[in-house]
């Protein structure tokens, strides 16, 4: 896979510009290596974690005849942390871990996920 880490690191500045301190970490990853090709605060074991989680659930999804797993998904943690899964196609994911108090839920939904990604579909 070809990816043009200058315009993926771009995408990352411009995400936490436009998340500001609701950010806490983010990494794109491809799917089949399971290593960060750019991130803020990166977090390894979480790109193992969700590589895994997103694969059983694509799966999952698959075998029991629901509709397949489109561009993203969320999880509400404990502690006031959110955590937004992005697919980029089919071998790109980007995990994205937020304080939910600090983050406006209608500037990560409306104008964040859809800026990256068509900044990471320009990366590839």
């Amino acid at each position: 896979m070809v990816v043009d880490t200058e315009k993926l690191n771009t995408a990352v500045q411009e995400l936490r510009n436009t998340l500001k301190e609701g950010l806490i970490a983010t990494d794109i990853w491809e799917l089949g290596v399971g290593l960060s090709i750019a991130g803020y605060n990166s977090q390894p074991a979480a790109v193992a974690l969700f590589t895994e989680l997103t694969t059983s659930l694509m799966s999952t999804l698959s075998d029991s005849g629901f509709p397949k797993l489109r561009r993203y998904y969320m999880l509400e943690l404990e502690g006031d942390h959110l955590v937004v899964i992005l697919r980029h196609g089919n071998d790109v994911l980007q995990g994205i871990l937020l304080n939910s108090q600090k983050t406006n839920m209608g500037m990560l939904l409306s104008v964040a996920i859809p800026k990256m990604l068509t900044a990471v579909a320009g990366g590839r």
